[in-house]
């Protein structure tokens, strides 16, 4: 699977605990690639001014990043992707020395493109809390989640990611009509394929009775899954949800995620095991104390 060893490390709230993780990851890693779709790395946070743990790389490691975040008297350019504004144009490149380094800049696109033309050990990517999206959209991607309490948008969070990893792939000949798809199409038993709309947004009354399947490539709307007890629906997408429903019964993706650990920190609020375990019982999810992780 082209995601198999990518690893998106997410957050219930700015200040979780992410780029913790990410280093922990990064010093257990030798030849893994890092990257961010948010920012990272900087001595403090762009929006908060508060102080942030810096990303510690070293000879054995790569980064893809923008450009003018890279000293390039510590760094060998290895590849360019295309422009981005803020961040000039995104890099791949490794170091000549161990070194703190910015990463910023990456899309789902240039991921896609990095895991094409390059093979790592990993491809770890530091996910932004309004950017969950990205990580579905590689089939196999893993996800390390960093809860900080089980607050109202940390709960969420956690719900659609679980929802995300409870979906199964579906049948390889149903994915092969539905993959390069864009937009909401159904599909009836002889295999026909109807376009119904561009979005979930832009869907207009339409007779479900006569289709088999529906297929989402992008976002998914609460009214549009409910649907699953009259058809069967693909999502392209397994994080691209409105409202994750509890049953997930006849839904289907064709980039199928694994949330594979969640760290917590017990110390900030009692309890967070407990409830944690209830929402991932039927994952085979470890879940590990952040304190724990030994920082150098």
């Amino acid at each position: 699977m082209e995601g198999e060893k990518i690893v998106y490390i997410l957050g219930t709230k700015k200040g979780a605990g992410k780029t913790t993780v990410l280093n922990s990851l990064v010093r257990e890693c030798e030849g893994c690639c890092i990257t961010s779709v948010g920012m990272d790395g900087e001595d403090k946070d762009s929006l908060t001014s508060e102080p942030k743990p810096r990303v510690a790389v070293s000879t054995s490691h790569f980064v893809l990043t923008g450009e003018r975040f890279l000293n390039l008297s510590k760094f060998e350019v290895l590849d360019v992707f295309s422009y981005n504004p803020i961040a000039g144009h995104v890099v791949l490149a490794r170091p000549f020395v161990e070194t703190n380094v910015i990463i910023a800049g990456a899309t789902a696109t240039i991921i896609k493109q990095l895991t094409e033309k390059f093979h790592f050990s990993r491809i770890l990517v530091d996910g932004a809390l309004d950017r969950l999206v990205h990580a579905g959209v590689l089939d196999g991607a893993k996800i390390f989640l960093v809860v900080h309490n089980v607050g109202p948008e940390s709960s969420k969070i956690v719900k659609k990611i679980v929802f995300g990893s409870k979906l199964v792939k579906p049948p390889r000949e149903i994915e092969a009509v539905f993959n390069g798809l864009e937009g909401v199409w159904g599909m009836t038993e002889a295999g026909q394929l109807t376009k119904i709309a561009d979005s979930c947004l832009t869907i207009r009354k339409f007779n479900e009775e006569k289709f088999e399947w529906l297929y989402v490539s992008g976002i998914a709307t609460g009214s549009v899954l409910r649907l699953k007890d009259r058809l069967k629906i693909c999502l392209a997408n397994p994080l691209a949800v409105v409202e994750p429903l509890d049953d997930f019964d006849n839904i289907y993706t064709v980039n199928r995620i694994v949330l594979e650990k969640i760290f917590i920190n017990r110390s900030i609020q009692r309890g967070l095991l407990r409830v944690l375990r209830c929402w991932v019982e039927d994952l085979p999810v470890e879940i590990e104390d952040a304190l724990s992780i030994e920082e150098v």
